[in-house]
């Protein structure tokens, strides 16, 4: 999703007869009123909208015909009243197609502080087209971590350690639920990461890739965002697994200590070529485990001179060796090698975030304040960290 585009001023208000919110089954209409546009991509766009019961006491203008049942415009009369709910961030896509019914399905399923809320959803025939959108009515956070990072480099500068920690151990902590149901996110990147900077909660967004994978059956590889695809992907992997979430979580990680991207190839050929050139060659067994019929380059020759090891301290220079130590546990070849979440919440670069005194400075801030709880946790997430709690949580953390 693109994030980053200049906002619309004009304001569209319409009544929906049916609006379901996230856990019921019933309906009620209520009065819809977007008022700025905030992303757009290839499954259509993302509005900024409030909303609130219909009354009797509003005013309809029914001007649309037959053909368009489910919406009518509101006159202007009572736009005043108190009682609207929001804002919310509103995905408008088009409805009736397999892999959004299961974004849908997905919303509704998860609750999660660190994945995000869906509050209504409504289907609706747009007058322009006459056509039917979904619409998906969830929580609304002030910006993508794909415009953080811009806003440090930008001013040549590189996000805090201690935003860095607080941002990537709950990334960790969405990909340890979303992947104790099975569910895979299949494109994380910044643009999909929302957070606000002045408390510094994030929450993961975007599931409209998103799939439950079954370990028996096919998934299609051309999936995930270029940039933060893994590389058994690249070669045409069909029976993946949740890891490729991790590799594009340590992708986001490496570009929030670089302010930039990690892997930046131009095409399919060239994004492995750029994973080679900090890895090293992919050896044939990942090959043959990805994609026995690949016949793409494998770039067996190192573009390179001495251990990946050296390599990750070169191109990460201003990171701590705790953080390298962390990226070199997560971006490898092999799924099975790559730290799995609860490893990652577990690791020695997130010590600091387990310490009682522990503070951050927002960015623009001048005073230090604690960080949203990061130790919360479920009794569902409990049972999935497991014996491993006492090196997650901090000492005595109930």
């Amino acid at each position: 999703m693109n994030s980053s585009l200049s906002s619309s001023t004009r304001v569209t208000k319409f009544l929906v007869n049916q609006v379901y919110s996230k856990d019921s089954t019933d309906s009620i209409p209520m009065i819809v009123k977007e008022y700025k546009k905030i992303g757009e991509g290839a499954f259509g766009i993302v509005v900024q909208a409030k909303l609130r019961p219909y009354t009797p006491s509003d005013s309809i203008n029914n001007n649309n015909n037959n053909n368009n049942d489910d919406i009518t415009s509101i006159s202007s009369n009572n736009l005043n009243n108190p009682n609207w709910y929001g804002p919310f961030a509103i995905k408008r896509v088009p409805a009736q197609t397999e892999y959004k019914s299961r974004e849908l399905e997905i919303l509704r399923t998860a609750n999660h502080p660190n994945v995000i809320q869906l509050k209504f959803f409504f289907n609706y025939k747009a007058p322009q087209d006459n056509k039917i959108y979904q619409h998906l009515v969830m929580e609304c956070l002030p910006e993508s971590l794909q415009l953080e990072i811009h806003r440090y480099t930008s001013n040549r500068r590189y996000l805090p350690q201690s935003h860095l920690k607080i941002y990537s151990f709950q990334i960790a902590r969405a990909m340890l639920y979303l992947h104790g149901l099975d569910i895979c996110h299949r494109d994380i990147k910044p643009s999909n990461i929302l957070v606000d900077p002045s408390t510094g909660i994030l929450k993961i967004c975007d599931f409209g890739s998103s799939k439950r994978l079954e370990s028996d059956q096919p998934s299609v590889s051309y999936i995930c965002s270029r940039f933060y695809r893994a590389p058994e992907l690249i070669v045409g992997c069909q029976y993946y697994s949740t890891q490729i979430d991790i590799w594009g979580l340590g992708c986001v990680v490496g570009e929030m200590s670089l302010g930039r991207a990690v892997f930046q190839g131009q095409d399919r050929h060239s994004q492995l070529k750029e994973i080679a050139k900090v890895l090293g060659p992919p050896d044939r067994l990942f090959i043959f485990n990805s994609n026995p019929r690949y016949d793409g380059p494998l770039y067996s020759t190192p573009l390179f001179a001495g251990r990946v090891s050296t390599r990750f301290k070169t191109i990460f220079r201003n990171a701590p060796l705790e953080l390298i130590d962390l990226l070199l546990n997560i971006l490898r070849y092999h799924p099975n090698e790559r730290f799995v979440p609860v490893q990652i919440l577990a690791h020695k670069y997130f010590d600091e975030l387990r310490g009682p005194d522990f503070q951050w400075k927002p960015r623009g801030s001048i005073s230090p304040q604690y960080p949203p709880d990061l130790f919360n946790f479920s009794s569902f997430e409990k049972d999935l960290i497991g014996e491993q709690m006492r090196y997650v949580c901090p000492y005595n953390y109930h």
